[in-house]
């Protein structure tokens, strides 16, 4: 199969997605009429097309996604009317960045961080898809504990937790403002409406009983 037809097919299937696609998944779509060798190429050279125009192909979780570019957020906030319920507040960013650097970590470590109660900021995270539970802890009342999802890492445009900036960097970012919105791909806001299932089988539900049950602890 010629290398054009191999990037046309990626980038359709790019576009079409909504989420990543793994090399791979590619492959076994596209079958035995091109090589892994010759997919894994076609896709570094549709990386090197886009990097010139004004959408972007990142590698981020497992896959590769086609995304908007944050330059562009201004507009894309224009067309689809985003107000400010569309951000993450002060506080989330915050309780976010306390669980991406602590994870595992529970919430009353969370709170004890912060000082204030988190349960609301804990929920709003949850049904953006930022945070999965990451099991019980096991002391007294076996408190659920939290991390960073893989939709977090596909926010932020990371291919693992490795790629977190340290945390002396990332407090340098914060006290110049430096974050951008979170939202800067085009599929992600799709699938914060669906419902919650965490890494360790529990339902937003469960979640939402064990926490009143244990005092949000």
């Amino acid at each position: 199969m010629e290398r054009d037809k191999i990037k046309a097919i990626i980038e359709n299937l790019l576009l079409v997605s909504g989420q990543p696609i793994s090399l791979n998944k590619i492959q076994e779509i596209i079958g035995t009429e091109c090589g892994k060798d010759d997919t894994k190429a076609a896709m570094k050279e549709l990386v090197e097309d886009y990097s010139n125009r004004g959408l972007q192909i990142q590698e981020v979780a497992e896959g590769f996604q086609l995304c908007t570019r944050v330059d562009y957020s201004d507009w894309i906030k224009k067309f689809y009317k985003l107000d400010k319920g569309s951000k993450l507040s002060p506080a989330a960013l915050d309780t976010l960045s306390i669980i991406a650097y602590k994870q595992p970590i529970t919430r009353a470590e969370i709170e004890d961080i912060r000082g204030v109660d988190s349960g609301g900021v804990v929920k709003t995270l949850f049904e953006k898809k930022l945070l999965r539970t990451m099991g019980r802890k096991q002391v007294a009342g076996r408190p659920i504990m939290y991390g960073t999802s893989k939709t977090f890492l596909e926010y932020f445009g990371l291919r693992d937790i490795s790629e977190l900036p340290t945390l002396k960097e990332f407090m340098e970012e914060k006290e110049e403002g430096e974050q951008e919105p979170l939202q800067t791909s085009l599929p992600l806001e799709e699938r914060t409406e669906a419902a919650v299932e965490h890494d360790d089988g529990t339902t937003e539900e469960e979640l939402n009983n064990t926490e009143e049950e244990h005092g949000g602890q």
